[in-house]
């Protein structure tokens, strides 16, 4: 028994991570005026997310059906985010994702953005599966960068940028 329990903890160790974490990139693109978010999750999260909510069985790796696994993303994804520039609500344009490794990119826009001092960020994603999940985000405006960490019982934060530089 004790032997089972070592060959588990080594060999299913690579597949496991300890920890419970996505990195949000937001970055503004002046020419295109829009609000450019990139995150970054575990695609094991991810998967045993979706089949939670949605009550499937996906493999988001190998899917049967890539047409349904990418709107179970996408609307999983959406649902979990909200951003707020000046006060006003935006919506996101999903343009897709990719995956590298053990982890999915999300990609996704929101346009109409002429110029930024605030920008409310909530994103929940997860919060509903791992109370230890952290959501980490770097919105950068204009060369500043911002950083920030977003909790279960902190789920949004507001990114105040000085007008004064750049």
């Amino acid at each position: 028994m004790n032997q089972l329990i070592l060959f588990l903890i080594v060999f299913a160790s690579p597949w496991l991570h300890p920890f419970h974490v996505s990195v949000i990139e937001l970055d503004y693109d002046e020419k295109g005026k829009a609000l450019q978010l990139s995150e970054r999750v575990f695609l094991d999260d991810l998967e045993e997310a979706i089949n939670k909510n949605y009550k499937v069985r996906i493999d988001i790796t190998y899917p049967a059906n890539k047409a349904k696994r990418d709107s179970l993303i996408e609307d999983y994804i959406l649902k979990n985010l909200r951003v707020k520039v000046d006060g006003k609500l935006k919506t996101g344009s999903y343009l897709g994702h990719e995956i590298e490794q053990d982890a999915l990119w999300c990609y996704i826009e929101y346009y109409g953005v002429r110029k930024v001092h605030e920008i409310a960020l909530t994103n929940t994603l997860f919060f509903d599966m791992f109370d230890d999940q952290n959501n980490l985000v770097h919105a950068t405006y204009k060369g500043q960068t911002i950083s920030k960490r977003l909790l279960k019982t902190v789920p949004e934060k507001v990114f105040v940028f000085d007008a004064s530089k750049k």
